[in-house]
């Protein structure tokens, strides 16, 4: 297994610093966080999806430890499984540039998806855990319907920042593509 390069250590520890830096800087905005863009880029720039994971869940946990707590271990593993998807989509929906290249090519289809789709798992996820797990809403189908009807707000915000940490992050990626000369395109064709 090929060890992970110098680039790459700089790149993860810039990545948990952003991350980290960003959760805490917007604490007071709900769901207002660059975690999805963060997730989009370490999808596509690692070579080894273990490290995309690992760097995101540096960030959840880390970030956690300022943070308000989750209210249990069940409200985690859900909000953590959700920030774990934007990782999985990015590579599913990524194409290596050729055959023996590391680097990954992201379709504009594809970007739209990285921005959107997290933010609809998320908001599933994250409420469906909360009235689960929250104390907060009738355990029945009144409460779930409540719960998700009040959190429609925050979707709004949750979707705003995704796309615009999501388009960051790509932006980050060609960027460190072409000071890098390797060629690491986000292909701009139908």
């Amino acid at each position: 297994m090929k060890s992970i390069s110098r680039l790459e250590w700089i790149v993860f520890f810039v990545l948990v610093a952003i991350g980290i830096g960003g959760r805490w800087a917007f604490e007071n905005v709900p769901n207002f966080t660059p975690t999805v863009g963060i997730a989009v880029f370490a999808g596509l720039y690692f070579n080894r999806i273990s490290i995309a994971f690992l760097a995101l869940l540096v960030v959840m946990v880390a970030s956690n430890i300022w943070l308000d707590p989750y209210t249990n271990w069940g409200m985690l593993a859900f909000i953590f499984g959700a920030m774990a998807f934007p990782v999985l989509l990015s590579r599913g929906l990524s194409t290596r540039q050729t055959e023996t290249s590391a680097r990954r090519q992201l379709r504009p289809l594809g970007m739209l998806a990285c921005a959107i789709l997290p933010s609809v798992i998320f908001f599933i996820a994250s409420n469906f855990a909360f009235w689960l797990w929250g104390g907060t809403y009738a355990l029945d189908l009144t409460g779930l319907n409540r719960c998700f009807v009040n959190a429609i707000p925050f979707y709004k915000v949750s979707l705003c920042s995704n796309v615009i940490f999501v388009a960051a992050g790509l932006l980050a990626y060609e960027l460190i593509g072409l000071l890098t000369r390797e060629p690491r395109s986000v292909a701009i064709e139908p």
